[in-house]
């Protein structure tokens, strides 16, 4: 069982093929969402290529309460103090792990957004893109 607590369900952002590395016009919050739609493509890649038994579940948890923010700047840190008065405990928002590894999923992978499950024909989970970005990594890691 492989469980990555990530943001699945998050439609914002895309995969940029002809730069995937952003070399050009780079932007943070582009980069990370970016860096969520792969993540969701890998795990579905990882369930039509690996021939594994082990199950993937992409999950998203929604806002948790969690981590040290005295590294961010004042302004950011005060923004998500607001914010965190609507975020779930971390007991809260990890308990679904559980029910997970109790009872894998039947499916090679399974997305959940904040409890509900994703359809396989969910937009950022299209197996054509996560089979296009399982070749490109082998060939950026040759």
């Amino acid at each position: 069982m492989i469980v990555n607590v990530a943001g699945v369900g998050v439609t914002k952002g895309k995969v940029h093929w002809a730069d995937p590395q952003p070399t050009s016009g780079y932007s943070a919050i582009a980069a990370q969402l970016q860096a969520g739609r792969a993540n969701d493509l890998l795990g579905v890649g990882f369930g039509q290529q690996s021939g594994s038994r082990a199950r993937y579940v992409l999950y998203h948890p929604g806002f948790t309460k969690s981590g040290d923010r005295s590294a961010l700047p004042l302004v950011v840190r005060g923004l998500l103090a607001v914010a965190a008065v609507a975020a779930r405990p971390v007991a809260d928002a990890v308990a679904p792990i559980h029910q997970f590894l109790d009872a894998p999923p039947a499916a090679p992978v399974t997305a959940v957004d904040r409890g509900k499950r994703l359809p396989p024909s969910f937009p950022t989970l299209d197996p054509r893109d996560a089979e296009r970005l399982m070749d490109l990594t082998e060939k950026l890691l040759s």
